[in-house]
């Protein structure tokens, strides 16, 4: 029992401290969505084909809220299903801090990002280029019942009534209303992977990642999946102690878009979609991880 409070007293705690950055992401996005008259995701559709680029630079940022912010857009037909890929690799969770603190593993933070800016840029290249035909008509479809949808609410803001909440503009109850959500599924996460991490034990786990087996990247790239901040903490520290290989911590953090597949979950409307597009993030993790050994 004792051991049981404190798991839930650790994920508490944790999913307290990344309040204010999902606050902080959710609370742009509806900014963005509602006060900034459409000239922003105006200004991300013009990115077009160089949409991956953007993409993969803006997820190297060491934090969970671009991802939070690029599944909330993709799930508004604002950015392509490469770009989105794109931040979902990119972005490394609490992989660089924890790297910056250990001693002697300073020189690997470079080819970290290196690697994982190179796999997110050819990944959503590749996307958009062969699913074009497949995602476009439904992401054009969709786009056009979001314009309608906001002209709809520019007619209630010029007199009629409207008992939504984005009419008022209120967007800092939704911001708050989202993150609550959000936080309650991440600490409903977190306690469950601690007490699963904690019944495993390490060498189950070391037997789990199939350590020494070429197939650990495909294991490493499956854990990284997990939607919490610790699995890309976990996978680091296996990486510092040689547990597992550099190419396996590539594939784990490739695929470890953290609290953003949660708000991808919550906010796509397509639930079939969203496997589809997590089997191809699967898919680009597994490989690199294979590729780079």
């Amino acid at each position: 029992m004792p051991e049981f409070l404190h798991v839930i007293e650790h994920g508490f705690f944790d999913t307290l401290k990344m309040c204010p950055f999902l606050f902080a992401a959710h609370f742009l996005v509806e900014w963005l969505a509602h006060k900034a008259n459409g000239a922003f995701k105006t200004g991300l559709k013009r990115f077009g084909v160089l949409g991956p680029l953007g993409g993969a630079l803006l997820g190297l940022f060491p934090q969970c809220g671009f991802s939070i912010v690029a599944a909330k857009f993709y799930a508004d037909r604002v950015i392509t299903p490469g770009t989105l890929i794109a931040v979902f690799i990119s972005t490394s969770d609490e992989a660089l801090p924890i790297l910056i603190s250990s001693d002697g593993a300073g020189g690997v933070i470079i080819p970290v990002i290196a690697a994982k800016f190179v796999i997110a840029l050819l990944a959503g290249f590749i996307i958009d280029i062969c699913f074009k035909r497949l995602w476009k008509p439904i992401w054009e479809r969709d786009s056009e019942l979001q314009h309608n949808h906001e002209e709809h609410d520019d007619r209630h803001e010029d007199g009629e009534s409207c008992t939504h909440l984005h009419c008022h503009g209120n967007i800092w109850i939704i911001a708050l209303s989202h993150t609550l959500k959000v936080s309650l599924l991440i600490f409903a996460v977190t306690v469950l992977l601690s007490l699963g991490l904690d019944a495993l034990g390490k060498e189950r786990m070391s037997a789990f990642l199939m350590q020494g087996s070429l197939m650990q990247p495909i294991a490493a790239a499956l854990f990284g999946m997990i939607p919490s901040c610790a699995s890309s903490a976990f996978l680091t520290q296996l990486y510092i102690k040689n547990s597992i290989a550099f190419g396996s911590l590539i594939a784990g953090l490739s695929t470890g878009a953290g609290i953003g597949l949660l708000v991808l979950f919550q906010t796509c409307r397509s639930k079939l979609e969203v496997f589809a597009l997590l089997a191809m993030l699967f898919i680009c993790g597994a490989l690199a991880g294979i590729v780079i050994g």
